[in-house]
């Protein structure tokens, strides 16, 4: 009896444990917005591509106090408020009297180090937008599309915002080759959760921005023809310049006829120094700008 009661009993077990795998493995997302459901109308795929760009200006979509970011004050996490720092605050262009903020003292004082949270922040910001741009290649395939009924004019439309979303990448992958060297690398063609972004080597992350800016000019749509706010053609010739203006840093090797030739291509599309510089800040300066040639939209 109480052999049977022993085998009865190892068998309830088995069969529980059974149900509760069974279980796990059949876990459904606590999100109901889903790629299949982001994706499944082209003005989805715009929603997506405007989190993309709005990334830029925003620390977050879900309200104040609610960033993208972790380990950092959501007030402080914006792109630009970080570049910003990175880039004016270590030099006598700007000094920052807000001291509150953990990070910023250090960098106006030259004394930064690897645990500066502003310096974290930015890193970890850059890495999330090429994250966000990686996931919208992803779900942008001919393939996709064609399976959600998106095709014609549609789909010629998605791939303009492809090509806008690929420039993003460069553009971020230009702010880590510019300001850390060698970041972690990882593009759409890398699964999801496998194993964990190799770091790429300074000179071949410059080929990498280089050769992604050359491709996609051509597939933006022409200068001054899009919406406000999204990258076109110029957007790209002008960061190539800036690309190789500081190529002799990244490389070894200097590029300045290259930067000339890009620089060119943005004068020759119509691009120059406002005649008044506080116009600038007009709040319809995106009527009358004649010299911005990639914004961060703020409104």
């Amino acid at each position: 009896m109480r052999k049977q009661y022993k085998i009865f009993t190892a068998i309830i077990v088995i069969a529980l444990a059974v149900s509760s795998c069974s279980k796990d493995l059949n876990l459904k997302p606590t999100n109901d917005i889903t790629s299949d459901v982001a994706y499944s109308t082209p003005e989805g795929y715009k929603n997506v591509l405007a989190k993309v760009y709005g990334s830029f200006a925003q620390t977050g979509n879900a309200g104040a106090g609610s960033g993208d970011l972790r380990g950092i004050d959501p007030g402080t996490s914006d792109f630009f408020r970080l570049y910003f720092g990175a880039q004016e605050l270590s030099t006598d262009e700007a000094v920052c009297a807000w001291v509150n903020d953990p990070g910023i003292s250090e960098i106006d004082q030259m004394g930064w180090s690897s645990g500066n949270l502003m310096l974290q922040g930015l890193y970890t910001r850059s890495l999330y937008q090429i994250t966000l741009v990686n996931e919208f290649i992803r779900e942008s395939t001919d393939e996709k599309l064609a399976g959600r009924g998106i095709t014609g004019n549609e789909a010629t439309e998605i791939k303009y915002y492809v090509a806008e979303a690929r420039f993003l990448r460069a553009f971020q992958y230009w702010v880590l080759l510019d300001l850390y060297g060698n970041p972690p690398f990882i593009t759409e063609a890398d699964k999801i959760g496998k194993v964990a972004p190799k770091q790429i080597k300074r000179a071949d992350l410059f080929k990498y921005v280089e050769s992604e800016l050359t491709t996609i000019e051509g597939l933006l749509k022409d200068p001054k023809t899009n919406e406000y706010g999204r990258a076109d053609k110029a957007a790209a010739w002008a960061l190539l310049a800036r690309l190789y203006l500081n190529a002799q840093v990244y490389t070894g090797s200097a590029k300045n006829t290259e930067a000339i030739t890009y620089a060119n291509k943005v004068i020759s599309a119509g691009y120059t120094l406002h005649s008044q510089y506080k116009n600038l800040f007009l709040a319809d300066n995106n009527l009358n700008n004649p010299e911005t040639i990639f914004s961060i939209a703020y409104d």
